[in-house]
């Protein structure tokens, strides 16, 4: 699981570094918890947000854990309304596309690479590398994209859309 973020600010796009997660080893399943999510916001987030914009993530339970949700209270962060079965509506979720796109293009040999240890570890370097080699115009297109996405949710009553 990665995290990153952007946002437009001075009349240019910003991004985070990509960030690989680390597995929550006391969760029940060893997987991604609410406790692994504050961790990413702890290192990333205070870097990257300002007065002024406001967060949005998507619906996953562990970015909507009363502890993930007190945490951006404390912190003074706002977070972004949206219905719980919008993805549309998180401009992020548009970019993943480009990302394993480039990763495709840019680093075919992630095709035929060795154990699964080595392949993890390639794949977790390469997505970082990538993830700065998408277009800023890419970036641009999914923001000015959001008035139509946003009315579309609208006249679909909040369910699903073309987008």
């Amino acid at each position: 699981m990665v995290w990153a973020c952007f946002w437009y600010e001075d009349g240019a796009i910003k991004r985070s570094n990509l960030y690989i997660l680390e597995r929550d080893f006391e969760s029940k399943k060893h997987g991604y918890s609410a406790n692994s999510y504050i961790q990413v916001l702890d290192d990333n987030l205070p870097g990257c947000w300002s007065p002024g914009l406001v967060f949005m993530y998507d619906n996953a339970p562990i970015h909507t854990a009363n502890k993930v949700r007190d945490w951006f209270i404390e912190m003074g962060i706002p977070v972004a309304d949206h219905p719980p079965f919008s993805p549309d509506m998180n401009p992020i979720e548009h970019l993943w596309f480009h990302l394993k796109k480039i990763v495709q293009q840019q680093y075919p040999e992630l095709a035929n690479i060795g154990s699964r240890e080595d392949a993890k570890r390639a794949l977790e370097r390469t997505l970082v590398e990538a993830w700065q080699l998408i277009p800023d115009k890419i970036f641009m297109a999914v923001l000015e994209s959001i008035p139509k996405r946003v009315k579309a949710l609208i006249e679909a009553e909040g369910w699903y859309t073309k987008y």
